[in-house]
């Protein structure tokens, strides 16, 4: 089996997947991240990403990131830049009709703060045909890592939603969770009905990465539609012939 058929095969199995993007698509991450630096230089001592929490507290840093998120949303091409780097996986996976989510989300996670979503997934709000793409801006490891849970194991955890229990939840995530390593110029690709947590980050790094979902235009919608949600990024020779 080739590489690319191994990668289905995983996505099939798993619910998740770790995409390498190729090198001459890499451009936009530096970029943006240089981008960030120059507009919100009073916000780091130095030039390392990293260690943004030595000087920025729990109680400034979301509106900090709001701020951030308002601004790296100007960037038009970031959108386009995402989808380009990640289209041949998108080309076999949704194929050439596409839409993306209209905004790109940032997450800032410093260590040991607590703000964060426990497990869980984006359906029903979000549709079960959505891709969602995890960017590390920063090398990722350990708990400053996505975990996610293998499909096989998504009917304990439903079981564990209908008792409501928060500590259960973080015993399983912690049991059946699949944690990787992940470094800048590879993303974390998973089906938005794919159970997700996001653990304390006890490492000595700010963890930063960027957030965004796909699908394909013709496939079933969640809660969020079309119009207020997302926005058409690509679509086919036969599409076009029939919009006019």
């Amino acid at each position: 089996m080739n590489q690319h058929n191994n990668i289905f095969k995983k996505f099939y199995n798993n619910g998740f997947i770790i995409y390498k993007i190729n090198k001459k698509k890499l451009t936009f991450i530096n970029k943006l991240k240089e981008e960030i630096y120059k507009k919100f230089k009073t916000s780091f001592a130095e030039d390392q990403f990293e260690n943004f929490h030595k000087y920025n507290s729990f109680e400034s840093i979301n509106g900090t990131r709001m701020k951030m998120i308002n601004y790296i949303n100007t960037k038009k091409k970031l959108k386009k830049d995402i989808y380009l780097a990640i289209k041949p996986f998108f080309d076999s996976m949704i194929g050439p009709d596409v839409v993306v989510q209209k905004n790109v989300n940032l997450a800032i996670q410093m260590p040991f703060d607590d703000e964060r979503p426990l497990l869980h997934k984006d359906t029903p709000l979000s549709s079960m045909h959505e891709l969602v793409v995890w960017i590390p801006l920063v090398d990722c490891k350990d708990s400053m890592c996505m975990t996610m849970i293998p499909k096989n194991k998504h009917d304990l955890i439903n079981s564990l939603f209908k008792k409501n229990d928060e500590i259960l939840f973080e015993k399983y995530s912690k049991k059946f969770g699949v944690t990787k390593n992940i470094k800048v110029g590879n993303v974390l690709i998973f089906n938005a009905n794919n159970f997700h947590y996001i653990p304390l980050n006890i490492t000595k790094s700010t963890r930063w990465s960027l957030n965004i979902r796909f699908k394909n235009l013709f496939t079933p919608y969640g809660q969020r539609n079309l119009l207020d949600y997302y926005e058409i990024i690509n679509t086919s020779c036969l599409t076009k012939m029939n919009s006019y």
